[in-house]
């Protein structure tokens, strides 16, 4: 894998932006050659982003409203004895409204339910079992939405990028020593964003299942293993041919 430094990527990236911009258009009858390259980088992630949802219901709309607040505030301690920044923690609104059951052909009022979610982002995922493990002690209604990524996810898409870049000119000569041509100067290069990989994606339903069904009671958070994720670049390139 190719290793670059911050710096580098910044500079080849902020190079390429001027490529695209000041690269004109190849004039009428040239010879050319278009090629598509793929680059991918693949890695572990570090971060993961979840949501925890508090819903409570009672036969008293303002005793559901004070339970979900009461909740919601432990949950936010919580997050802060965890060192996890304000911004990386988002809380929505209360929802209420009136919950319902059948009973056979008859709809029962059960209570009035308060509801309220927050996302958090844990940036050190080595303590995702511990930490799910505490917020189940808080009696929520259940921790889903599962999403993992990267602190250096840019840079990964950068390197990514320069993959895909030497993938093309590998092609373009290939094709055109073939040919029995050369290629020369650059004439026109877009990159394409291509959809990211997450094989974590694939658990997300799950545990959003399994949360509501563990026990209320259980001190044990989430033992998760994420797997790889990777980055996908495409880029198309024009090449001069003589």
């Amino acid at each position: 894998m190719i290793k670059l430094s911050a710096k580098k990527i910044l500079t080849m990236a902020f190079g390429l932006s001027f490529l695209i911009m000041g690269v004109s258009c190849a004039k009428p009858g040239a010879r050319t050659i278009k090629v598509i390259g793929n680059g991918e980088v693949t890695y572990v992630p570090d971060t993961v982003s979840f949501t925890v949802t508090i819903k409570e219901i009672e036969p008293v709309l303002k005793s559901a409203l004070a339970t979900t607040k009461e909740k919601t505030q432990n949950l936010l301690k919580l997050c802060a004895e965890y060192s996890i920044p304000d911004e990386d923690v988002k809380t929505s609104y209360s929802e209420t409204g009136r919950e319902y059951e059948w009973n056979g052909n008859n709809r029962v009022f059960k209570g009035f339910r308060s509801e309220q979610s927050t996302k958090i982002k844990l940036k050190d995922i080595s303590k995702l079992e511990e930490f799910t493990g505490k917020i189940f002690e808080l009696q929520v209604y259940s921790i889903g939405s599962f999403k993992y990524s990267h602190s250096k996810q840019n840079e990964f898409d950068a390197e990514a990028n320069l993959l895909a870049l030497d993938d093309a000119k590998i092609s373009a000569e290939k094709m055109a020593e073939r040919m029995g041509v050369k290629i020369c100067e650059v004439l026109y290069i877009s990159d394409v964003d291509t959809a990211y990989s997450y094989s974590a994606y694939a658990y997300e339903s799950d545990y959003a299942a399994v949360s509501q069904n563990k026990s209320l009671n259980s001190t044990s958070g989430f033992v998760v293993a994420p797997g790889i994720l990777s980055s996908n670049r495409e880029v198309v390139v024009t090449y001069r041919i003589k």
